[in-house]
């Protein structure tokens, strides 16, 4: 009877695609001359692509420490997609660092980020670390009211290195023939040698020369390659007649 229509509208039963985001590894050594593999999986297929934005974040510098990380495609009906994280081999020594890689933008699809997705991957250095040294001091004489010592970190580094030093007695003693100390030096990036000085007191007794142990110890982003100096406390008293 004329033209005769009806329309029949099919109810969609599956729940809209959520996206999750996997690495291959938590960690990869920087001179690793590979790669590892991120995945975003979606829940369900979707008829339309997939754009997963991606962002970076984390002690390393995506560009610097590692190449940049694209963002994830999932083509029409897949449920996964996939980019690669690939660490930077320099000759500078950092330490340790970390790549947080998360999800940022979902685009097409009606697909969303399922919850808040990250991971988080650790560049193992591979380039040897910096050391730190003391030097020794021998004193002109007892009147000498401070003695400054050198710790030398062996090469520059990109990182902030710590060391601690603390004196002890030779056969020198503390508060009598030199005032004790103890601290902490930080080098910056960049810097190779920080100063401290030890006291020493002067004293009217005539007595063979004396020393002073210092001592480096619990050293942070460098190792300890000369762990003591020495404080020679040069006696000016003359024998007496």
């Amino acid at each position: 009877n004329g033209t005769q229509s009806v329309t029949l509208t099919i109810t969609d039963n599956e729940s809209a695609p959520t996206v999750t985001l996997t690495s291959s590894a938590s960690s990869i050594a920087e001179n690793a001359g590979s790669s590892l593999t991120l995945t975003a999986t979606l829940s369900v297929a979707t008829t339309a692509n997939v754009t997963v934005g991606i962002s970076t974040s984390g002690t390393g510098t995506e560009g610097a420490d590692y190449a940049t990380v694209s963002d994830i495609t999932i083509t029409a009906g897949s449920t996964t997609g996939t980019t690669s994280f690939t660490p930077t081999d320099d000759s500078t020594f950092e330490g340790d660092e970390t790549g947080i890689i998360a999800i940022d933008t979902v685009t097409g699809g009606s697909a969303t980020e399922n919850g808040t997705q990250s991971v988080t991957i650790t560049i193992n250095e591979d380039d040897s670390g910096p050391s730190f040294s003391v030097n020794d001091v021998t004193t002109s004489n007892e009147n000498a009211a401070n003695s400054t010592f050198t710790v030398t970190l062996s090469t520059a580094s990109a990182v902030t290195a710590t060391v601690e030093y603390a004196t002890s007695n030779g056969t020198a003693t503390a508060s009598s023939d030199y005032t004790a100390a103890s601290g902490t030096l930080s080098f910056a990036a960049g810097e190779t040698s920080k100063t401290f000085t030890v006291a020493v007191l002067a004293d009217t007794l005539d007595e063979a020369n004396e020393t002073v142990t210092i001592t480096l110890s619990n050293a942070t982003k460098a190792s300890i390659s000369d762990s003591t100096g020495t404080l020679t406390i040069t006696d000016d008293d003359n024998k007496p007649p």
